[in-house]
């Protein structure tokens, strides 16, 4: 089991890559959507939306 603590964000979307260097996993970005967690689907790293965080503009 991962001992990391939940990482607080200020964006509803993230970019996740292991933080591991050589040993992490391919960026993924993940969007919250009306959710204030997500998980990780490859490290299972817990993201949470810092209360009156903005919404990430569109690309």
């Amino acid at each position: 089991m991962d001992p990391r603590q939940p990482i607080a964000v200020t964006t509803r979307t993230v970019s996740c890559d292991g933080g591991d260097g050589p040993l992490g996993h391919p960026a993924v970005y993940l969007n919250f959507g009306d959710k204030t967690e997500i998980v990780c689907p490859y490290c299972s790293c817990t993201f949470v939306v810092a209360e009156g965080a903005d919404q990430a503009a569109d690309h």
